[in-house]
């Protein structure tokens, strides 16, 4: 794709779209979603706030509306609320772990330490033993990157030839590699067909 030519116009046409979509427009939030065009904007402009200016923006009260929605955010919380948003999770989620929570489910995270000191603390207050939360956060951590690592080498046998004794003469390393993974060449083509069927996408001869 190439890359986006900026412009001041460009910049502040790009600024006034995310505003009428009601989009938080301090430099850190857009910098989130946006990052090119913060970088533009403060090599054309100088400063995020100069930008805004140019934009018939005041740079004060859009910091001030940023400031009541994380307000109105943290106010939402409460001791029963993260408890009772974590036991809904816990319906939904095999892991429930520190690590897995914070990346799928960072405000409650960071709520329940808010409000309770800790994630482990609020998942005891709810029963569970946090020693088997962590044995099972490991068990789940590991099952998703086998996972990740089986779609990575059907991803790429997809986009070469399926026929054994090719593969096998081209790239054998990679054919050893499948068939490791896999254990038979009979296995390799059936989640290939599985993988292909999830994906979409057509059987390469």
């Amino acid at each position: 794709m190439a890359k986006a030519k900026w412009n001041e116009e460009i910049i502040i046409k790009r600024i006034l779209m995310l505003e009428s979509l009601g989009e938080d427009l301090t430099c850190s939030h857009v910098k989130e979603i946006d990052s090119a065009l913060v970088g533009a904007a403060i090599s054309y402009f100088g400063s995020w706030g100069a930008v805004l200016k140019a934009a018939g923006l005041d740079h004060d009260e859009i910091r001030a509306v940023s400031r009541r929605r994380r307000s109105e955010k943290v106010r939402k919380w409460s001791i029963d609320k993260v408890l009772e948003e974590i036991a809904e999770a816990a319906k939904r989620e095999d892991d429930i772990s520190y690590a897995y929570m914070k990346e799928k489910y960072s405000p409650l995270v960071a709520a329940a330490s808010n409000y309770i000191g800790s994630w482990r603390k609020a998942v005891e207050m709810l029963g569970f033993d946090y020693n088997e939360v962590l044995r099972k956060g490991r068990a789940n951590r590991l099952k998703r990157e086998r996972e990740w690592y089986r779609d990575l080498l059907l991803e790429r046998l997809s986009k070469m030839t399926v026929d054994e004794s090719v593969l096998k003469r081209k790239h054998p390393r990679f054919h050893r590699t499948l068939v490791s993974r896999f254990s038979t060449w009979q296995r390799v083509m059936k989640e290939l067909g599985e993988y292909q069927k999830k994906k979409g996408t057509p059987n390469r001869a």
